[in-house]
């Protein structure tokens, strides 16, 4: 099993290339893009699964458990404090922060 953290998420706003409204399921995945590997991230993309208790609040925040998709994905980068973006394709969805 891998890993599981809380985190901080910021979805973008839709005129600022956001999602339209942040997702509604229970559980989503995309790629992950963490700052402490931006260098390496087109090389070894990481897919991310946020699963959500709650929906996000009205100024498109939430806080939501976060882990990798597979067991050997670079669980190191998962400490409090360490900053990731959220991406669909090329687009940047979403800006989070792991908690301590």
């Amino acid at each position: 099993m891998t890993r599981t953290v809380k985190a901080n998420i910021s979805w973008a706003l839709p005129q600022a290339g956001g999602r339209q409204r942040p997702p509604i399921g229970p559980r989503y995945s995309t790629v992950a893009r963490f700052e402490d590997n931006k260098d390496n991230w087109l090389k070894e993309a990481w897919t991310m699964v946020v699963e959500f208790s709650q929906a996000s609040d009205e100024s498109l925040r939430v806080i939501a458990d976060v882990r990798f998709l597979v067991e050997y994905a670079p669980a190191h980068l998962l400490y409090p404090g360490s900053r990731f973006e959220l991406f669909e394709g090329t687009r940047l969805v979403a800006r989070g922060e792991v908690l301590g």
